[in-house]
């Protein structure tokens, strides 16, 4: 689901050459960017199809679907952070309740990819400083989130996020949440689009899915089962060493190229986390599943010690 120049889409590209390499080019998987296939929406059909074997989107796409895999996708905003929610994901049964989830679509859910260190920013051709703002404001949002924005006014369209920068540039949108201050810099959103919200003001990014078919999963013997999983394992850890390096060096970066980043209104934050959260608590609602994604999470960080 990533442009060609998204540090996502290389990260997916250098995990296809670890698995070429340590399985000896016994699996050799080729990596294609956002929909030089087909769109984005139809990739959880063709894996199931077997019209292409592997795919790294978001769960958040597929909530419509399965809620229960929209709430897979949003335990990194449930929770609140990527370093915690990689401690849910692979020591407090996370990964093996996404594989239970996504077994019932007969897909095995290979691993996670968080794609934000900083959390998400939202980029707008005007700046945003309180709900009044945001009160007829044109903005690209994902469909999961598009509720939130229109509670307070908005006007939300849901698009690809390769076709962002062009819907900037011509006046479809006037703003857009995308992606994280690395993101917005380096897909050149500045240029036309120079305010952008502190990260955290708005909400942590999601963890993202690597899926494959299950009779795909299963013809594979075990020793490459392994190798697949293992290089799934370090892209996501690599995931959260490379988009902290890039989303800290490219908030200078942002205001050296003329963007400002603006801090939300302490009362827009507060509504704005409001909403999320509520959301989220309305899709857990959604079905018997997507409860139990939610009470485990709820489970977790009350070990932790909330959020």
């Amino acid at each position: 689901m990533w442009s060609e120049a998204e540090l996502a889409f290389k990260a997916n590209v250098e995990f296809t050459d670890n698995v070429r390499m340590a399985s000896n080019g016994r699996v050799d998987i080729e990596a294609f960017s956002s929909g030089a296939l087909m769109p984005y929406t139809e990739y959880f059909d063709a894996v199931r199809g077997g019209v292409v074997e592997i795919s790294q989107a978001g769960g958040t796409y597929w909530a419509g679907k399965d809620p229960a895999l929209g709430m897979i996708d949003h335990a990194s905003i449930v929770i609140g952070d990527y370093p915690r929610t990689l401690a849910w994901f692979f020591e407090a049964g996370g990964l093996e309740l996404a594989r239970e989830m996504y077994a019932k679509w007969d897909l095995y859910y290979i691993g996670n990819h968080m794609y934000t260190y900083a959390g998400e920013s939202i980029v707008s051709k005007v700046p945003i400083r309180t709900a009044d703002d945001i009160k007829g404001l044109k903005i690209r949002a994902p469909e999961i989130l598009a509720s939130v924005w229109d509670a307070f006014g908005a006007n939300v369209l849901t698009i690809p996020g390769a076709e962002v920068y062009t819907a900037l540039s011509t006046g479809l949108i006037e703003a857009s949440d995308w992606g994280s201050p690395a993101m917005n810099y380096r897909m050149g959103y500045a240029e036309i689009a120079p305010y952008y919200s502190k990260p955290g003001d708005y909400y942590m990014g999601g963890m993202g899915d690597l899926i494959i078919s299950m009779d795909t999963w299963n013809e594979l013997p075990d020793d490459l089962k392994a190798i697949v999983e293992t290089a799934a394992r370090q892209m996501a850890i690599d995931m959260w060493t490379k988009t902290a390096y890039d989303d800290l060096t490219a908030i200078p970066a942002l205001t050296a190229a003329g963007a400002e980043m603006i801090a939300w209104d302490s009362d827009l934050v507060s509504r704005m986390k409001e909403l999320i959260a509520a959301e989220d608590e309305k899709l857990a609602s959604q079905s018997a599943d997507a409860m139990k994604v939610m009470a485990h999470l709820n489970q977790y960080l009350e070990d932790i010690g909330g959020r």
